[in-house]
């Protein structure tokens, strides 16, 4: 097993004390005194014990979850990314929490935003669908905002059903996608359809 790089071995203890106390109690001095590093190690790694957790999210969710580069793969990539959030829901409970400035919601909004964005440009190319960039970008958003709500959903109660939200949220998406399908995709009849 390879040994984890000091960089990791800092996101790793700070994800742990994440779920063991209160945000505004860690400090660069509690998180370096954990991982038995000098102070200054956490500098050259990090700006702030917030970047660290938007560190945390990117290297997890990559590892877990990849870009769809095809839009046909969106069902799987939904799968992976709800068990990510039900696997990590004690530290995910208390990392959304966190309403600072930098808080691990803005990287994941981000990072969602990201993802339907390039799903979106996907299907357009491949279906032949034609919106205005207006209107791509209002379906990102709204896509973004629920996909974002129902990971909020997920973690809030540890008794919901990740399977039951997977479903639901599954459903939505693909409504949504089949709608844009049905009223946006140029036909050998028509030119273009606006938006």
């Amino acid at each position: 097993m390879p040994v984890p790089s000091t960089k990791d071995e800092i996101a790793r203890v700070t994800k742990q004390l994440v779920i063991t106390m209160p945000f505004k109690a860690i400090t660069v001095t509690t998180i370096m005194a954990a991982t038995h590093m000098r102070r200054q190690t956490f500098y050259d790694h990090f700006r702030d014990k917030y970047e660290v957790l938007g560190y945390i999210y990117r290297t997890e969710i990559d590892a877990r979850v990849w870009y769809c580069g095809d839009y046909r793969r969106w069902p799987d990539t939904l799968h992976r990314m709800v068990q990510y959030f039900t696997a990590n829901r004690l530290f995910y409970q208390k990392a959304l929490a966190i309403d600072d400035q930098n808080a691990p919601s803005d990287y994941i909004q981000h990072h969602l935003h990201d993802m339907i964005d390039h799903i979106l440009r996907d299907l357009a190319t491949h279906e032949k669908i034609v919106m205005t960039p207006s209107y791509q970008g209002f379906v990102t958003q709204m896509l973004v905002a629920n996909a974002f709500t129902t990971i909020q959903l997920l973690l809030a109660d540890s008794r919901s059903d990740a399977s039951t939200v997977e479903e639901n949220l599954r459903v939505f998406v693909s409504d949504a996608l089949t709608g844009l399908l049905d009223r946006y995709r140029v036909t050998d009849n028509q030119a273009e359809v606006s938006g």
